[in-house]
């Protein structure tokens, strides 16, 4: 993909003697009269190399006190100064940012680069995910050299080209909102199919066993695994569950206010849930009886082991009280759910499912015992019972047709008993009717 190059740059960095250098820096149309408004400022620096990440530095600055004008601004300016800052740090979980980078950086940047904001067309959006269908197009590096071989000329997964389509969409999408743009470019480009790997749910059967199993287990694992089935709660909401902030054990309420997120820039955050509604982002849950005990012996397991602390050696002075910590209130690696939830299932010799299909577990179970969609839909933190439908749609159509069939079965067994009976019996209750 190419641009034009003869489109007017916004700042420039000139070089006046002495290490000191004049940043310049276009800042849009006069309102009134003939011209451009430009902003200057004089800066230090040893090289042009530096003079020009002063003049990066210039121009964010004067986009925040609002004096960028976005009319031909680059695609690459408009994402560094105008969407990372004002959209993606402040929407986006800290996990969802650092992969939104991670793919901007690899392919979206370099393939967009030369463009202006306003150049981008539909063409290129098509162009750019048909690339991204090509053989050889995969970037995953394995730790096992063969699957590494076996990889790399295999496209891209259908789920990731997806992804990249997901990001480009939340860009322009902002474009538009802050009218730097009419229109998106990906308005009537036809998003991606993707081939979906049916998430196979625990039956009632295995979801019994599962959950008894975990009675053999260590307090913590067995309160998070339970939760996770019968509350659907999302990986990042179980870390970030705090057992004395979040539970009401008079009420037997569970809070779902926060969640915990690691990434290689910002350590772990504790924050407000990002994904889903309002609704779903500050949601109330019950908690079953039999996990009333455990939940109580933990916190005072936690106490104890807390009192050999000072308080400057406990992490972040104590202030989080999770339930998956180390000794010193720690939050446990991001990875050690996942491990031990593999390790669990070998153990047990049960059917191995990934974390996430314990909430799809728990949304089937509750589809199975009749449950109204509405409050499978609050209870699962979904933005709306449109994405329940949506998801589990078929699992209802299946029971509404068993239902169905046992409701046409029952009254057809009534009407077949009836013609069953003897012949007097039917008379009898004939002269009843009618009399």
């Amino acid at each position: 993909m190419t641009s034009k190059n003869n489109k007017k740059r916004k700042g420039y960095a000139r070089p006046r003697g002495n290490g000191r250098w004049q940043l310049e820096v276009d800042v849009g149309k006069k309102l009134y009269g003939k011209g451009r408004n430009r902003k200057y400022k004089t800066v230090t620096a040893k090289n042009e190399t530096e003079a020009n990440i002063e003049l990066a530095k210039f121009i964010a600055e004067l986009f925040d006190k609002g004096y960028m004008d976005l009319e031909d601004i680059g695609f690459v300016e408009f994402v560094e100064n105008v969407w990372k800052p004002k959209c993606a740090q402040k929407r986006l979980s800290e996990t969802t940012y650092e992969n939104y980078m991670g793919y901007l950086n690899s392919r979206i940047i370099p393939a967009f680069q030369y463009f202006q904001l306003d150049e981008i067309k539909p063409i290129h959006i098509i162009d750019f995910l048909a690339n991204l269908e090509e053989e050889g197009m995969r970037l995953t590096k394995y730790k096992d050299k063969k699957k590494e071989e076996e990889n790399k000329n295999k496209p891209l997964a259908t789920s990731t080209i997806l992804y990249y389509h997901r990001i480009l969409n939340n860009i322009f999408n902002f474009a538009v909102e802050i009218k730097a743009l009419e229109e998106s470019p990906l308005k009537g480009v036809k998003k991606p199919t993707v081939e979906y790997k049916e998430i196979e749910p625990y039956t009632i059967d295995e979801a019994i066993t599962v959950y008894q199993a975990l009675d053999k287990e260590l307090l913590h694992w067995n309160i998070a695994f339970k939760l996770a089935i019968v509350s659907g709660m999302r990986r990042s909401e179980i870390y970030g569950l705090d057992l004395l902030k979040h539970i009401d054990l008079d009420r037997r309420i569970l809070h779902v206010r926060e969640a915990l997120t690691y990434t290689k820039e910002h350590g772990y955050v504790i924050g407000e849930i990002k994904k889903g509604s309002r609704r779903a982002k500050r949601r109330d849950i019950s908690i079953p009886e039999d996990l009333i005990g455990p939940i109580k012996e933990l916190i005072e397991q936690r106490l104890e082991e807390r009192s050999r602390f000072k308080k400057e050696e406990l992490w972040r002075e104590g202030k989080h009280f999770l339930l998956l910590s180390h000794e010193n209130g720690e939050p446990f690696n991001p990875d050690s759910m996942k491990n031990w939830w593999e390790r669990f299932l070998k153990r047990h010799k049960l059917r191995y499912v990934n974390i996430h299909a314990l909430r799809h577990t728990m949304v089937t179970l509750l589809i199975e015992l009749g449950i109204p969609l509405s409050q499978i839909s609050k209870r699962a933190g979904h933005s709306g019972i449109s994405i329940t439908n949506d998801t589990y749609g078929h699992r209802v159509q299946t029971i509404d047709e068993l239902a169905t069939t046992r409701l046409s079965e029952l009254l057809n067994r009534n009407v077949k008993e009836k013609e069953d009976l003897p012949t007097n019996r039917r008379q009898l209750d004939g002269k009843k009717i009618g009399s």
